[in-house]
C-alpha cells in the first residue's frame, strides 16, 4: 500500500494533477473550475486532463471548446449532408454535447466562464451533475446519461458576475494562480503517465494515482457516518448542500487511491486541504464554552449548542430628511423592485486560495443571469438586438433565410412534399411551417443618462445620492449613457466626454464615479451633448419605455459653448458659461416627453446655491438633496 497522500510534499503542479485525476476517477466529480489560471496554461492543462481521462477510460477523448458566441444550434444538433443515388440528402445528427457515443470520452473546455454565452451557461447547468439529459429540437430527439467532464477557468476578481446556480455545478474548485510552465522542450504534458521522465511543466503524478487510474474494476469504498457529518459540518452555512456532497465524493476517491476500504473523517480533511477549504473553529460539544475559554450563548436555553448564524440583512437606502425632522428633502426616486439589490455596498473579500470566492465577492451579476429579460411591449420588439439563435417564424419579418432553407430541406422526401413537385423537378418546396426568424437578445427598454460634473465633488461623496438610480438601472436592465464634465482625465478640458454602456455593470461606470476633478467645467457642452443623445435615443429606439436624466452639478459652468466648439478660450467668460448651460438645459426640457424624468442632484456649493434650481427649472425636472452642510437644509423643488 502506498503512503498516504498527505505525507507527501504536494506542490501546485502535483495538486492540480491530483484534482484532475479525482475528476477522472470519481463519479459526480465531472466539473473542475480553476481560478486565476493564466491563458497560456489552458492548453497544457487541457492536455493533462485529456491524458488522464484517456488513461482511465481507455478510449479516445474528444475536446469541445465553448465561448462567448456559442449558440443553441451549435450545442445540440449537427446538420449533415450525404450523397446517394438520388442526390444529396439532409439529416440531423447529435451535436457535440450529446455524448451518447460509446467509442469516445469527452472534455468540454471553457477558457473563460464569465464570458461564456447564455446557451453555454444553460447547457452547463443542465448537464453538470445530471443523471440523465434529453434534447428535443427541430424534430430530433435524444436521451442519454451525461458523462462529459467540464474544465472551466475564470478570474477570481470577476466571480461576482456568475450565477450561483452555475457555480454550484462545479464540485471541484481550485485556485491556480501562479501556475507556470517551466519547460521549453517538446510539448509532452504528462510523460510520467507513459513511464518516461516527467516534464517539469505540471509535475509528476504519484504511482498510486496511476494504479488507480489504470484499474479496470472500481473497489468498493464506504463513506462512514462520521465522515458524512464532518463534511456537512465544514459547510455549516451552505444552504444548497452541493459543496458537502462534492467534498464527500472527493474524499471517497482519495480513500480509493490510498487503498482504504472505508472513508473516514481523516479523508474528508485530506480532501479539504487539497481544495483549500478552511475548517470552521472547533467548538466542544456539551459545554457552554469555546476553545479559548469564553462562554457561548445557548440556542434554546437548554443545551450547549450555539444558535445558528443569522443571515446578513440588506441595509435600506437612507432617506434624506431635514435636520428639523420634517420631510422637506423628499427624494425623486424611480419606481421598481430596488429592494432586490442589497449588495452594492458589499466589500470585496481577499479570497486567495479559497475554492469558494463567491462568498466574499462583490455582487456584479445581473438579476437573472440565466434568463433572457422579458419585454413589456405587446407588439414585437425591434429587430436590432444581437442574434442568439433562430425560432419558428410567425410573420415574414426578420426571416433567417439559411435556417429556413435548412428546415425545408429536412422534409423534402416526405410524400406530401413529393406530391407538390412535378416529376423530375428538383426545386425546393418551402411551406409556411418551415419559415424561421432570428431570435435576438432584447434591446434595453430603459435608459439611465448620468451627467457628472466632477468639479462639484470636492469634499463630498455623491454615491449615496446616485445609488437609487443605479439600482433602478440594475433591476430594469437599463442601458447607461454617461456624460462627464470637468474630469482631470478628459480628452480635452474644454469639452465633455461620454460613453454608452450596455448596463450599469460595465466597469467604465464604476471608474467614472471616482475620477479626479479638473480645472474647467464645460457644463454647457455636456448638456448639449446630453440633448443630442436623448433625442437620438427616442428617435431610433422605438422600444424605449422610460428614461431618467440625472444631473449632478453645482451649475457653475465656466466654459462657454463657443469655447467648447472651438477648443480655445478667446474672451473673458464671466456668466456666459452659466447662461449657455441654462439654454442647453431648456432645449432638453422642450422635448416635453412623458417618458423622460429629469433630476438635478444639488451639490450645495457656495456661492450661487440657486444655480441647481435654475437648471432643474430649465430641464422641467426636480431638485434633490445631494450634499447637506451645516446651516443648509435639503430642498425639493
Amino acid at each position: 500500500m502506498s503512503a498516504p497522500a498527505e505525507a507527501r510534499p504536494v506542490g501546485p503542479r502535483q495538486r492540480l494533477l491530483q484534482v484532475l485525476a479525482c475528476s477522472a476517477l470519481g463519479p459526480g466529480l465531472d466539473g473542475v473550475l480553476l481560478f486565476d489560471l493564466e491563458p497560456e496554461m489552458v492548453a497544457p492543462v487541457t492536455d493533462a486532463f485529456a491524458a488522464l481521462l484517456q488513461l482511465r477510460e481507455q478510449r479516445p477523448v474528444r475536446r469541445i471548446t465553448l465561448g462567448s458566441v456559442t449558440g443553441d444550434d451549435e450545442l445540440w444538433l449537427r446538420p449533415t449532408l450525404r450523397h446517394d443515388g438520388n442526390g444529396v440528402n439532409f439529416s440531423l445528427s447529435p451535436g457535440p454535447l450529446v455524448d451518447n457515443t460509446p467509442d469516445s470520452a469527452m472534455v468540454v473546455v471553457v477558457p473563460d466562464l464569465v464570458r461564456l454565452s447564455l446557451p453555454g451557461m444553460r447547457a452547463a447547468v443542465q448537464l453538470l451533475g445530471a443523471d440523465v439529459a434529453a434534447v428535443e429540437r427541430s424534430g430530433f430527439r435524444a436521451r442519454w446519461r451525461p458523462r462529459a467532464r467540464w474544465l472551466a477557468a475564470c478570474q477570481e476578481a470577476e466571480i461576482g458576475r456568475l450565477s450561483p446556480h452555475l457555480l454550484d455545478r462545479f464540485p471541484i474548485r481550485l485556485n491556480a494562480a501562479g501556475l507556470r510552465r517551466t519547460s521549453s522542450g517538446p510539448d509532452r504534458v504528462l510523460d510520467a503517465l507513459d513511464g518516461l521522465e516527467p516534464e517539469p511543466g505540471l509535475g509528476e503524478l504519484p504511482p498510486s494515482w496511476r494504479t488507480a487510474l489504470t484499474a479496470r474494476t472500481r473497489p468498493a469504498c464506504t463513506l462512514t457516518e462520521e465522515a458524512a457529518a464532518h463534511a456537512v459540518g465544514l459547510f455549516r452555512g451552505d444552504t444548497s448542500g452541493r459543496r458537502a456532497i462534492g467534498l464527500a465524493r472527493l474524499a471517497r476517491v482519495l480513500a480509493v487511491v490510498n487503498g482504504a476500504d472505508t472513508c473516514g473523517p481523516d479523508r474528508v480533511d485530506e480532501a479539504a486541504r487539497l481544495l483549500g477549504v478552511a475548517a470552521p473553529p472547533a467548538t466542544p460539544t456539551g459545554t457552554g464554552h469555546s476553545a479559548n475559554g469564553t462562554s457561548l450563548a445557548t440556542g434554546n436555553g437548554t443545551d450547549g449548542r450555539p444558535p445558528p448564524p443569522e443571515q446578513p440583512k440588506a441595509e435600506p437606502v437612507p432617506e434624506e430628511t431635514a435636520p428639523t425632522g420634517q420631510p422637506g428633502g423628499a427624494m425623486a426616486l424611480p419606481a421598481g423592485p430596488a429592494e432586490a439589490l442589497d449588495t452594492f455596498t458589499a466589500d470585496t473579500g481577499e479570497g486567495q486560495g479559497s475554492p469558494f470566492p463567491e462568498d466574499d465577492a462583490r455582487f456584479l451579476r445581473e438579476f437573472a443571469p440565466l434568463r433572457i429579460p422579458w419585454q413589456r411591449r405587446p407588439e414585437p420588439s425591434s429587430a436590432r438586438g444581437p442574434v442568439i439563435g433562430v425560432r419558428s417564424a410567425t410573420t415574414l419579418r426578420d426571416l433567417a433565410v439559411v435556417a429556413t432553407v435548412v428546415e425545408a430541406a429536412k422534409h423534402q422526401n416526405l410524400p406530401g412534399r413529393r406530391a407538390l413537385r412535378a416529376a423530375g423537378d428538383g426545386q425546393l418546396v418551402v411551406l409556411p411551417g418551415d419559415f424561421r426568424s432570428y431570435a435576438r437578445l432584447p434591446v434595453a427598454e430603459r435608459m439611465l443618462v448620468l451627467l457628472l460634473d466632477h468639479t462639484c465633488r470636492r469634499g463630498w461623496d455623491w454615491q449615496p445620492a446616485l445609488a437609487p438610480y443605479l439600482q433602478w438601472a440594475y433591476t430594469g436592465r437599463a442601458s447607461v449613457c454617461l456624460v462627464e464634465v470637468g474630469s482631470r482625465d478628459a480628452a480635452h478640458e474644454l469639452r465633455a466626454d461620454h460613453f454608452i454602456a450596455r448596463s450599469v455593470l460595465d466597469p467604465r461606470v464604476g471608474s467614472a464615479l471616482h475620477r479626479q476633478p479638473g480645472r474647467s467645467t464645460p457644463l454647457a457642452h455636456g448638456l448639449t451633448l446630453t440633448d443630442q443623445l436623448l433625442r437620438r435615443a427616442f428617435q431610433q429606439r422605438s422600444n424605449l419605455v422610460e428614461a431618467w436624466l440625472v444631473v449632478v452639478s453645482d451649475g457653475r459652468g465656466n466654459v462657454p459653448l463657443d469655447a467648447s466648439a472651438g477648443g480655445r478660450l478667446l474672451a473673458p467668460v464671466r456668466r456666459t458659461g452659466i447662461d449657455d448651460a441654462i439654454t442647453a438645459a431648456a432645449h432638453i426640457g422642450a422635448m416635453g416627453r412623458m417618458r423622460l424624468h429629469s433630476v438635478v442632484v444639488d451639490a450645495a456649493r457656495q456661492p450661487h446655491p440657486d444655480l441647481p434650481f435654475l437648471l432643474a427649472d430649465a430641464l422641467g425636472g426636480v431638485t434633490v438633496a445631494g450634499r447637506t452642510t451645516r446651516g443648509a437644509v435639503p430642498h425639493a423643488h
